[in-house]
């Protein structure tokens, strides 16, 4: 048995003594644990190894010294008027942990290992100082593992080799009785960050940001193929592969490197950029890298963050010859480094990437090489010896580390389990490690020429074959004079120059192209989209470069529509103006879709109103989801004008998917949501939205129980499928109408076959959780940070995010906002003002009922809007009111459908599959 100990130190109270803001890279921390609190990835994670005579109470009290000495470790982060800021205690409580596996018969090397990951996975509190802990394995009499684990907002690689430097001089003084050979520190990181505050204000990066704005330009994001579906939003569990090359190679590397007048990282970038070049067989690379980011001789004895990520960009044409590719390698390493000091936040904020919940923005692979960090070191009667570590979380799809250690090269590389697995990613460093060997002794070979294994060699050219299909039935068209087919992570995708003897319209050419596609290729095989270009980018030989075509831009691929739509300039002209004035947007391609520009049902029937009164053409809701954009809307009334008003559907049952097989999905009010989870059924099923209000009709708002509005909507469930089984389907207050509408069906006699709810509260929960003021205070605390990252991240407008709170309401502030034009409306979520009643209407009558049992299987899909405390999760309530063994709940971390984003719908499908298979 393992035995493990704290050595005990004073508890006092500790005194802010100083507040400083917060340096750019602290800030990016902060952001990241405000998304996901106690985020594992934060966690700097160092494992050094103790050979001697040493006292454990000796380092523990090294630690305190070196922790006097630092203030930034004695630091905490907390926000003021909605920015961090750091503060400063005059002294922290540090306890190191011992663990005493000496005479425990466990396997050592594993326990180690298991104490190692426990300890690096704890979460820390930003709010408390004191981010970092220490813990002593002693396994021997002579010999231990220090485990470390600080947080990334106070510590960074450098960091090792301070700290290991100052424990050992200040332990050999305590244990000699002498002073430690440490000097004074000159300043504190609080004084830094002060500096670089004052320094980013002098407008001095303005033209660094213009050197990466030219830099990154048309840049796609470059990613490997993953093994697994990307997770709605990113996960960070990470696991590591491992291969160690003899010494003999890193001096046969530094050889070659001053040969070639480079450095070794200058060296290793190139191999990696061919490496990832032969795997993916992408024309262009991107992968990042961190730098020191201490520029000042004064920076390099603090204990601190300064790191800050660079992206670095690669051609990797196949005909390039390494050599060259190690000048282009030398270039790019230069100019990132010359221009450093950008913060990679505000080089973010620069580029504005698409943002995507599964990925990084900018950086999905990344190196790092470098010398360890920690020498091996002997202090009096003991040494300090470097040792292997591991990664408590993923910050990127891919990271590699390449070590060089007196006992030889270590190349680690991390991935996320979420998407990788082992063999991929050992396959991967194995390339890595063959591309190094292989270059070394042919610098001039081609890239085309480093060898890949038979396996991804004819998984290579399959794909090769695939794209020559492609491009030979596009320039079969006699639309098309020549064709491009590109593939990506993101699929092939399709540039095309128009035959010039052609009239087809331009704008008309990509789905026309699409539409002919489909004809020859099964859905999997369809590329992305299609881009018609004047001409393509070429190299002196006339050859296509196609690291320099635009950034894909893909579209839904629709079905292949009636060739009667006709196209009609002025149509589209007039229908441009109604879009523009229905959903405030003033620039609106041809191509461009209603619900990716925000539209939403409610803005759909006004627009059709409009149509109607201008065209005297008649369209159901279902038109808009059938033809969603400009173009496609504008030919379908084109093709009806003069054929007058026809009679209407009926408005309250919405067509979603017409074919499919299966129990059909019924969507209470919800249209987008349900069409998007539609669209991840490994099969097509039927679907459909009903209603009962879309904004300018329906039900009356007159006083009416919970229960009489469901009857309501099972009258409509019926007209929309007169029997069961029924599949119906909500979010949050239509989630309670569609269990009490199921309630009603199955008492009917009518079989249920699930009814799946996205974070629904049971009313009564609600009512219980308001008498509780500690579950009231987790609730608004947590409703105040969703509804911040909402709004941060585009998905929430500023007047909603203010709105919502009735102080800010009462305030009157909006309502002069909204006197002088600075807003349209005082609301308090960004639905129209129908919508908001509608909702505020089902919620009132939701809030006086009380449900009965419920006899059915119910899914129930709890996301990150659900506080995660004891209390609230796993039903909010439920479980008191479904039979036994019939009541599902998952959690999907976010689903969300907004201007064209779908988040956790594709996870939301597939639950729901597996539960209604019985799984």
């Amino acid at each position: 048995m393992s035995k493990t100990t704290n050595l005990a130190s004073t508890d006092r109270t500790p005194e802010v003594i100083a507040t400083f803001p917060v340096s750019t890279t602290q800030q990016r921390c902060w952001f990241l644990d405000q998304v996901n609190p106690g985020n594992p990835a934060l966690n700097v994670a160092v494992r050094w190894e103790i050979q001697g005579k040493f006292q454990t109470a000796t380092i523990e009290q090294a630690f305190r010294k070196v922790i006097d000495r630092h203030e930034i470790l004695r630091t905490c982060f907390v926000e003021e008027d909605g920015e961090p800021v750091q503060k400063v205690v005059d002294a922290v409580d540090f306890r190191l942990s011992t663990v005493d596996i000496l005479n425990s018969a466990e396997d050592h090397e594993a326990r180690i290992e298991a104490i190692a990951h426990e300890n690096a996975e704890k979460p820390f509190d930003l709010t408390k100082p004191g981010l970092i802990r220490g813990t002593v394995v002693r396994f021997a009499k002579d010999r231990a593992i220090l485990l470390i684990v600080a947080h990334q907002s106070c510590f960074d690689g450098f960091s090792i080799r301070v700290l290991g430097n100052e424990i050992g001089k200040i332990a050999q003084a305590i244990d000699e009785g002498t002073e430690p050979d440490v000097p004074d520190l000159p300043l504190q990181y609080g004084d830094f960050a002060m500096w670089q505050k004052e320094f980013h204000a002098c407008g001095v990066l303005e033209e660094e940001g213009a050197y990466w704005k030219q830099q990154l330009e048309g840049a796609p994001y470059f990613e490997v193929e993953p093994d697994f579906p990307r997770p709605a939003s990113r996960k960070t569990s990470a696991d590591m592969a491992h291969l160690t090359l003899p010494p003999s190679f890193g001096e046969k590397l530094e050889a070659m490197a001053k040969k070639f007048e480079v450095s070794t990282f200058v060296f290793g970038c190139a191999v990696f950029s061919a490496t990832l070049h032969r795997y993916t067989n992408r024309p262009e690379v991107l992968f990042g890298t961190q730098i020191a980011g201490r520029n000042d001789v004064d920076l390099e004895a603090l204990i601190g963050v300064f790191i800050n990520n660079l992206v670095l960009r690669f051609n990797t044409d196949p005909g390039t010859k390494f050599s060259d590719l190690l000048q282009q390698s030398k270039l790019v390493v230069q100019n990132a480094l010359s221009n450093q000091n950008l913060p990679f936040n505000k080089l973010v904020e620069m580029i504005n990437p698409v943002r995507d919940a599964s990925r990084t923005p900018l950086i999905s692979v990344n190196l790092n090489l470098q010398r360890s960090f920690m020498k091996d070191m002997e202090y009096g009667t003991f040494k300090l010896l470097s040792a292997p570590s591991h990664s408590p979380g993923a910050v990127y799809d891919l990271n590699l580390g390449v070590v060089g250690r007196p006992g030889g090269w270590r190349f680690s590389m991390e991935y996320n389990t979420s998407l990788f697995s082992a063999e991929t990613a050992m396959e991967i460093l194995r390339l890595y490690t063959t591309t190094f060997e292989f270059v070394l002794d042919n610098p001039d070979a081609f890239l085309s020429d480093i060898p890949i294994t038979q396996e991804h060699a004819d998984k290579r050219d399959k794909e090769h074959k695939f794209i020559d299909r492609v491009r030979g039935l596009l320039e079969s068209s006699d639309l098309v004079r020549e064709a491009v087919v590109t593939a990506g992570s993101g699929g092939t995708y399709a540039y095309v120059i128009p035959d010039p003897t052609s009239f087809y319209p331009l704008e008309a050419l990509p789905q026309s192209l699409l539409d002919y596609l489909m004809g020859e290729l099964p859905p999997e095989d369809m590329p992305a989209g299609v881009s018609v270009l004047a001409d393509f980018p070429r190299d002196g030989n006339g050859a296509v470069v196609q690291a320099r075509l635009p950034k894909p831009r893909p579209v839904a691929v629709t079905q292949a529509q009636p060739t009667a739509r006709a196209h009609d300039p002025k149509v589209e002209a007039d229908l441009r103006v109604i879009w523009q004035d229905i959903l405030k947007v003033d620039e609106i391609s041809a191509h461009s879709g209603f619900f990716a520009l925000g539209g939403h049902s409610l803005l759909a029937v006004r627009m059709l109103a409009r149509v109607r009164d201008q065209f005297d053409v008649s369209l159901g809701i279902a038109a808009v989801y059938e033809y969603p954009t400009l173009t496609e809307l504008a030919s379908v009334i084109a093709g009806r004008l003069g054929g007058g008003v026809q009679e209407e559907e009926n408005w309250r049952i919405l067509p979603l998917e017409k074919s499919g097989t299966g129990v059909p999905l019924i969507a209470i009010n919800n249209a987008a949501t349900a069409l998007a989870i539609c669209e991840g059924f490994e099969q097509k099923r039927p679907s459909t939205c009903v209603r009962l209000f879309d904004g300018t009709r329906g039900i009356d708002q007159s006083e009416r129980t919970f229960e009489e509005i469901a009857e309501e909507y099972a009258k409509v469930v019926r007209e929309a499928q007169p029997s069961g089984p029924y599949m119906l389907f909500g979010i949050c207050v239509h989630g309670n109408v569609a269990l009490e509408t199921a309630r009603i069906l199955h008492a009917q006699g009518e079989e249920i076959a699930c009814v799946v709810v996205k974070d629904v509260w049971e009313p009564h929960f609600i009512e219980n959780m308001f008498k509780s003021r500690k579950l009231t205070r987790a609730d608004r605390v947590h409703t105040l940070k969703r509804k911040f990252k909402r709004y941060r991240d585009g998905n929430m407008s500023f007047a909603a995010f203010l709105g919502s709170y009735r102080l800010v309401r009462m305030t009157g502030i909006l309502q002069i906002a909204q006197a002088v034009g600075l807003i349209d409306r005082v609301k308090r979520s960004d639905l129209e003002a129908e919508q908001e009643r509608f909702v505020d209407y089902l919620t009132l009558a939701r809030d006086r009922y009380k449900p009965e049992m419920l006899d059915f299987p119910v899914l129930h899909v709890v996301t990150e809007d659900v506080p995660d405390v004891p209390g609230f999760r796993p039903s909010i309530g439920w479980d008191h009111y479904v039979t036994k063994g019939k009541l599902k709940n998952v959690e999907v971390p976010e689903v969300l459908v907004h201007r064209g984003l779908k988040i956790g719908t594709d996870q939301v499908a597939k639950e729901l599959e597996s539960f209604l298979d019985g799984k």
